[in-house]
């Protein structure tokens, strides 16, 4: 190797190693630009977009100095996710967080850009990667879904309120798992003795007053939501309306759960979103999301509002306080 192949090499190894990528001239560097696309609003996700800055500051990523970072949110409207989907996979950024189902739409338009994916149903299940193990192409990242939580989330309910008949299941009919959860649902409801019935909602802002009405009036004394964007948005109003009307609410995410919902159980979202800078980190060091396998949440935690089971009337079993990770006073 020549004094000039020699000092190629040397700037492209510093260029990974500090986060840059190469020009080919020879001594320049561009900062790696890192797009994120979610078809939910801003709001609802910037708990989890600080968790993932935090990640990354831990890893020595400095925004600005290292990395560029551009999310971009459809605020729930379908066609204005479509545009941003469009635009940001024609920009091809160096990599692209996706969150939610958004990663449905991002999979069939590019097989190059690396896709780091935060995603709540099933990437074998919707034919995105071909394992957990062994993604196989350009998408790797966490998966959330856990169909055996569902159940779970009802038993609680159940534990509360043990004279419970009747449950209503509220949840975004868009969700890429929503049939998986829904069956389930229905099942451990009924394996537990409850009656359920399901209301769809496509958008929190103009539908989820009508289904809470809906489900109040046939005869639901509790409310299952399943944490998606939609009702993550929505999710204090439905605590609101649980006060008001006093039906206890059970979801699967911490947020749900500090906005007023009883009980929550699921996996710390938070805790995901840091360990997804690890994601990034890799790729952006040359790493193919083919071969980094899809993981799982290690940490399912047990959250119970206890503010909120006084306004209710309900005491809060033992047998669910010695397992709560956490109670909300």
């Amino acid at each position: 190797m020549n004094r000039r192949d020699a000092l190629r090499a040397l700037v492209a190894s510093l260029a990974v190693s500090s986060g840059g990528l190469p020009y080919p001239a020879l001594g320049q560097r561009r900062i790696p630009r890192i797009a994120l696309l979610s078809g939910g609003s801003g709001a609802s996700l910037e708990p989890s977009i600080i968790a993932l800055r935090e990640g990354l500051t831990a890893l020595g990523y400095q925004e600005g100095r290292n990395f560029t970072f551009e999310p971009r949110f459809g605020e729930y409207d379908r066609d204005r996710t479509t545009k941003l989907t469009t635009e940001i996979i024609a920009s091809k950024p160096d990599l692209l967080i996706t969150q939610g189902a958004v990663l449905i739409a991002v999979a069939p338009l590019t097989s190059t850009i690396p896709v780091i994916a935060m995603f709540s149903g099933d990437m074998v299940d919707v034919g995105i990667i071909k394992s957990l193990s062994r993604p196989g192409g350009n998408v790797s990242g966490i998966q959330y879904f856990a169909i055996d939580l569902v159940g779970k989330r009802i038993e609680l309910l159940k534990e509360f309120v043990p004279s419970l008949k009747r449950v209503a299941v509220i949840a975004d009919p868009g969700h890429p798992v929503v049939h998986l959860e829904r069956d389930a649902a229905l099942a451990a409801a009924k394996k537990v003795g409850l009656s359920a019935a399901y209301y769809p909602v496509k958008n929190p802002e103009e539908e989820l007053e009508a289904a809470l009405l809906a489900a109040r009036a046939g005869g639901a004394e509790a409310l299952v939501l399943f944490p998606d964007a939609v009702t993550l948005q929505g999710r204090a109003r439905i605590a609101a309306f649980g006060l008001q009307h006093k039906l206890p609410v059970v979801s699967g995410w911490e947020a749900y759960a500090t906005a007023g919902c009883l009980v929550t159980y699921g996996p710390n979202l938070r805790a995901s979103w840091v360990h997804l800078a690890g994601y990034v980190d890799r790729v952006l060091k040359g790493a193919s999301p083919a071969t980094l396998p899809v993981e799982l949440p290690t940490i399912i935690e047990l959250i119970v509002n206890r503010k909120t089971a006084n306004a209710l009337g309900l005491k809060i079993p033992q047998s669910i306080l010695l397992r709560a990770d956490r109670v909300i006073e």
